[in-house]
């Protein structure tokens, strides 16, 4: 990716890559008739990627360089639409002047800004999508939209069109405990609507709560499960543990997610171990009464 040359034919001739080309040289046409040198941003670094959901001054970045025409100016729009590469949707950020290695980033505040008026709001553990419009110092763009999705999509090009944000909240321990409300269980030892009490620690960043086995299901030897949080973002962490029991078959789990002190919520992906066998992935999200 790093030494690529990242041709594009000129209006109204598709681009396509020849797979017998080595990557410094890919071409969309053999002859190199029509063809005009495009642009595109590399990615160096994602400085990061949570966005502080109640600090108007935190921000997301990520560190870019650059590949083909130089280029004067990135704009920075966030996508709206069901669609992220939809320009239809894209609401315009900022611009920013390109140097290379310019740390592109986007505030809490301009991320409210742009998204006010499309009559949004953040809200945690929305990911939002950034797009970036390249724009030459020649006058032309760059982006998703005609820069085909092939080069896009490979890892090995690294191109920095399209970033993420995603809406955290930092932690407080004396908010999150409480009685929450299953909202969704996608292993099913609760149903939407039971209650589970969440405690604090171990220790001044983390939360505990009996989860699976749940006593309906015939749970015993129950252990609570102990959270660890990141305080600045709320992410949540369950390092792989011993539950419970159901019955004589033994429970561990572990999970990743987020814990939202500012809304009340808990979302985690978490793995279980039931018995030596592993099931992946279930859904567990918890609302504060």
């Amino acid at each position: 990716m790093r030494k690529i040359t990242l041709l594009i034919i000129s209006a109204g001739i598709a681009l396509f890559a020849i797979h017998s080309c080595k990557k410094s040289d890919i071409n969309g046409n053999p002859s190199g008739k029509g063809l005009v040198l495009g642009s595109y941003l590399v990615l160096d670094s994602a400085i990061n990627e949570n966005l502080n959901f109640s600090d108007p001054s935190a921000t997301v970045s990520i560190k870019v360089g650059s590949k083909g025409s130089p280029i004067a100016t990135v704009k920075i729009f966030v996508a709206t639409g069901s669609n992220s590469a939809d320009s239809t949707g894209w609401v315009s950020i900022k611009s920013v002047p390109y140097t290379e290695g310019v740390v592109l980033s986007v505030s809490t505040a301009e991320l409210n800004t742009a998204l006010a008026t499309v009559n949004q709001t953040i809200a945690p553990g929305n990911q939002y999508t950034l797009q970036n419009v390249v724009v030459t110092s020649d006058g032309r763009t760059f982006s998703v939209t005609n820069t085909p999705t092939n080069f896009v999509s490979l890892t090995g090009y690294n191109m920095a069109l399209t970033w993420s944000a995603t809406a955290v909240c930092a932690f407080d321990q004396a908010s999150s405990i409480g009685v929450y409300k299953v909202v969704t269980d996608t292993w099913v030892d609760y149903s939407p609507g039971d209650t589970i009490n969440v405690f604090a620690g171990p220790d001044a960043h983390s939360l505990s709560f009996y989860g699976y086995p749940g006593a309906p299901d015939g749970g015993i030897n129950r252990v609570p499960w102990i959270v660890e949080v990141d305080p600045a973002t709320g992410a949540a962490t369950v390092a792989d543990q011993f539950v419970g029991d159901y019955g004589t078959t033994v429970a561990r789990v572990s999970a990743t997610g987020f814990i939202f002190s500012c809304t009340g919520g808990i979302s985690l992906i978490v793995n279980v171990n039931y018995g030596g066998a592993p099931y992946a992935g279930q859904v567990f999200v918890l609302q504060k009464q």
